[in-house]
């Protein structure tokens, strides 16, 4: 079986569609993302990221999840149209945080970066010693406003440590041509953690570590990336 996904909290019409495309995969018993994965030959990645609620899945993908899953693509297509334009008629939900300039060391959200952030690239990050993977890192990226940031998301193996164990999770975003760095460190808090951004000049890479009880437990890095 798969790890457990994180509920989805219903707040707007994207949400509410990935919550049924959900519940449609749900009903195949024990599918997973690796059994979807083969089936419709998207990547898991891909496949999470459409039944997340966080933006809009695009067509394709959603109509071959609603093929493997014994749905019928023409309801589908129809709820996936539906669900887009109303979407379009959505508020601009604002970031809680006073508005800032797109510049180094800038909160993504405050300085407008969250609304087209696409995962550049991600790779997980595993506790070698238990042969656990813990969560993964990724380079985020938006091209609107040109800048990058890395964010961490935790698998359920550390949910699971952190209702034991005090777990901190340490993340970066590194820029090639000057090694200027921004990181942040906190309590992991069953969430997506995220450092501010750096502007997206040359390569750049995320980076996180895992800390558990104050002691470096895992720790990855993505490679070098260009963007831009």
């Amino acid at each position: 079986m798969g790890r457990p996904e994180k509920p989805i909290e219903i707040v707007d019409e994207v949400a509410a569609f990935a919550a049924e495309l959900r519940s449609l995969k749900a009903a195949q018993g024990s599918l997973t993302y690796r059994d979807l994965a083969a089936r419709t030959h998207y990547s898991r990645t891909t496949l999470a990221e459409a039944t997340a609620g966080k933006k809009p899945p695009s067509l394709p993908v959603v109509l071959a999840i609603v093929r493997a899953c014994g749905g019928d693509p023409g309801l589908w297509q129809a709820r996936w149209e539906k669900m887009r334009q109303r979407a379009a008629n959505t508020p601009v939900l604002l970031s809680a945080l006073p508005e800032q300039q797109v510049a180094d060391g800038s909160e993504p959200e405050a300085a407008g970066c969250g609304a087209d952030a696409t995962t550049a690239i991600a790779r997980k990050i595993a506790w070698h010693e238990r042969r656990l993977n813990l969560g993964q890192v990724e380079l985020r990226y938006s091209a609107r406003q040109g800048a990058a940031w890395a964010r961490f998301e935790g698998y359920g193996s550390l949910d699971h440590l952190a209702g034991q164990r005090q777990v901190d999770i340490e993340v970066a975003v590194v820029r090639e041509s000057d090694d200027r760095r921004t990181s942040v460190r906190e309590a992991y808090c069953f969430d997506y953690h995220w450092c501010d951004i750096l502007l997206s000049q040359g390569r750049l890479r995320a980076a996180a570590r895992i800390l558990i009880d104050d002691h470096v437990v895992a720790e990855s890095s993505t490679p070098w990336f260009a963007l831009g």
